[in-house]
């Protein structure tokens, strides 16, 4: 049952995307004055939908990119935010819990092996990995861990983290860093990745749905990132994605997406026992997501293109990859219990209250491949 806030809200997105601006300032006004966010966690919730509405309104062409957010608002850095995101909800830590058991399954047992990383961040993920791999007794050897992400300061601080960690479970590991959108590498870049140690493991944390809107002869940007990344002959790619439709989706579909979704993950998180300064800022993180989802005009400068796993496997099938099989057996039984796990073939899903939120997806080269 809509409650009069969903109303108003519901109310203004019709009359923001039908350019009635005048009716959507007014519905966004009785909004507001039904909320008390200081006080009241889900008037939080509907503050950062009426915050992206009003950006619209004005106009917003982009300005506020989630990763640029904090030069204009002077807040923390969405990837510090995300940082405490990784901490403390467990949609994000269970996704991360169950692409670290795929990585390590395709890892354990080589003498040596490379892990390509696309949008590496500062290297959380791979520190836990190194620990896991370490606790199995399943460390290779030796590994290359081959950094890609747009951020120099991040894949410094990588760096740092996966050596220190390497250190300490005894691992003889090399860094390389590759400073760079994955779709901008060039055409060397691509090439001298073919020599690099086997087996192949790629890995892309909610980092393709990044990839620039463009289409080069043709073909668009992540269809083209994919099929590079099959021409390297990895033994499994793993991919964690938003389950959402924030890239084709049309404005109106779009933004009812983002409210559907993102009220949940939200409803999620007031469920949690977590202080209310690390609440504020997870929000935060995905406030920005929304103002880049909901309040840019200009659709080109959007940056946040989520899709569902369906889309991403017709994509990953393009590119000649097939879902690995027997998730079930891979899977961690020790995810949060807010959360739960939903295994399809070649994906697991990360629920709550039934509904899928985040998807893990685990390829292997397709037949011929």
């Amino acid at each position: 049952m809509r409650t009069p806030k969903d109303e108003l809200l519901l109310r203004a997105m019709d009359h923001a995307l039908s350019a009635r601006t005048m009716d959507a300032v007014e519905a966004l006004a009785a909004l507001y004055r039904l909320l008390d966010a200081e006080r009241i966690p889900e008037d939080e919730n509907y503050a950062v939908f009426a915050t992206a509405l009003s950006r619209r309104l004005e106009g917003a062409t982009g300005a506020l990119h989630p990763y640029r957010a904090s030069e204009v608002d002077g807040s923390a850095p969405q990837i510090e935010l995300f940082r405490r995101l990784m901490k403390h909800l467990p949609l994000a830590s269970a996704a991360d819990a169950v692409a670290n058991a795929l990585l390590a399954d395709f890892l354990r047992g080589h003498a040596e092996a490379t892990l390509l990383d696309v949008g590496i961040g500062q290297g959380r993920q791979e520190c836990n990995l190194l620990r896991a791999l370490a606790k199995a007794g399943a460390l290779p050897r030796h590994l290359t861990v081959v950094g890609v992400d747009p951020s120099g300061t991040s894949l410094v601080e990588a760096r740092d983290a996966v050596l220190a960690v390497a250190e300490e479970v005894g691992l003889s590991l090399d860094f390389v860093k590759l400073e760079s959108p994955v779709e901008d590498l060039d055409a060397a870049t691509w090439a001298a990745l073919r020599a690099v140690r086997r087996p192949l493991v790629v890995n892309a944390a909610f980092a393709l749905h990044h990839v620039a809107e463009k289409e080069t002869s043709g073909v668009e940007a992540r269809d083209a990132v994919l099929a590079r990344l099959a021409s390297l002959g990895p033994v499994g790619v793993v991919m964690c994605e938003p389950h959402v439709d924030h890239h084709r989706a049309p404005a109106r579909e779009r933004l009812k997406n983002a409210w559907n979704h993102f009220s949940r993950v939200f409803q999620l998180l007031d469920t949690l026992e977590i202080p209310g300064a690390e609440r504020r800022a997870i929000k935060r993180f995905f406030g920005r997501e929304v103002d880049d989802i909901v309040g840019t005009v200009n659709e080109s400068e959007r940056c946040e293109r989520h899709e569902p796993a369906l889309a991403w496997w017709e994509r990953l099938q393009r590119a000649g990859f097939a879902p690995r099989g027997g998730l079930e057996a891979v899977c961690p039984d020790d995810v949060h219990p807010a959360v739960g796990l939903c295994v399809e073939e070649g994906t697991v899903g990360i629920t709550f209250r039934g509904d899928v939120l985040v998807s893990v997806l685990a390829a292997v080269p397709g037949e011929g491949a």
